[in-house]
């Protein structure tokens, strides 16, 4: 039995739509004189999408076909799909779409870097795929000591957790969170196993922390999750937030961090 459910009835249609939207000159091909359907045809779709015009008629007619991710990934190269077409055309066909592209070259809205800003005095960052610290606010700058030089990976949350003492006194359940970090972390980094820069960081990592090492082989999976921490302010104070990760759609795999303060003490 298919671990993959069955297309959508409406998977013919989609198809059929896009295939309307896309003129002959748009993909480098001469109009026609004798043209009777608007966009392409169906032969041509089949064509660009290196398959046979047989097999795609009958995927756009609802007949009985499981489309492979490959197959998947050929239409919407063909139909010129954006990411979120594409997305949906998987979600037609019953089946897992991949992660969207990292954008390394990403710029941060100044919307976000606002509202950033505007969280003030409560931590807020960003984090990238690679959880690198890509955008911040003051507090968080002072917390995490965020602007200060360093080495490798000046910006990346888990190389300071890992590599950096300064990190460590912000926690007293310092390993339980790491734990949990790499967990995450996991979870994240699989969708993006084959790019080059994601292989360096682990690798970086496994070379520059036992700890790291051995929470790795662990195996642990998590997904991102709010929650509640103490943290040791850079005044020696006590500090809990509570933390929520939001995801942020124009930038694949980001997520904003913010750190909602709870209560303050003082240091023991």
């Amino acid at each position: 039995m298919s671990a993959f459910n069955s297309p959508s009835p409406s998977l013919g249609e989609f198809l059929r739509a896009k295939r309307a939207d896309i003129t002959p000159e748009m993909v480098g091909l001469p109009p026609g004189r004798r043209r009777r359907t608007p966009g392409l045809r169906r032969e041509e779709v089949a064509s660009r999408a290196s398959m046979g015009s047989a097999w795609y008629t009958a995927l756009e007619q609802g007949r009985d076909v499981q489309p492979s991710d490959q197959a998947l990934a050929c239409l919407a190269r063909a139909l010129m799909m954006n990411e979120t077409e594409r997305e949906h055309l998987y979600a037609l066909a019953g089946r897992p779409a991949p992660p969207r592209a990292i954008d390394n070259g990403s710029t941060i809205n100044p919307i976000l870097q606002r509202l950033l800003d505007r969280m003030e005095p409560d931590p807020a960052y960003v984090m990238d795929a690679y959880w690198e610290v890509i955008a911040w606010n003051a507090a968080a700058a002072a917390l995490f000591d965020i602007e200060r030089a360093g080495d490798k990976h000046p910006r990346n949350k888990l190389w300071w957790v890992f590599t950096q003492k300064r990190v460590e006194t912000h926690r007293a359940d310092w390993l339980k969170s790491a734990r949990t970090l790499v967990s995450i972390f996991r979870s994240q980094a699989t969708r993006y196993a084959d790019d080059p820069r994601m292989r360096r960081l682990i690798d970086d990592l496994l070379e520059a922390s036992d700890v790291f090492r051995e929470l790795w082989a662990e195996q642990g999976v998590l997904d991102l999750a709010s929650g509640r921490k103490a943290m040791r302010m850079p005044d020696g104070t006590n500090h809990e937030f509570d933390y929520l990760p939001l995801r942020i759609p124009d930038l694949p795999g980001a997520c904003l961090m913010i750190y909602l303060g709870v209560s303050r003490d003082s240091s023991d």
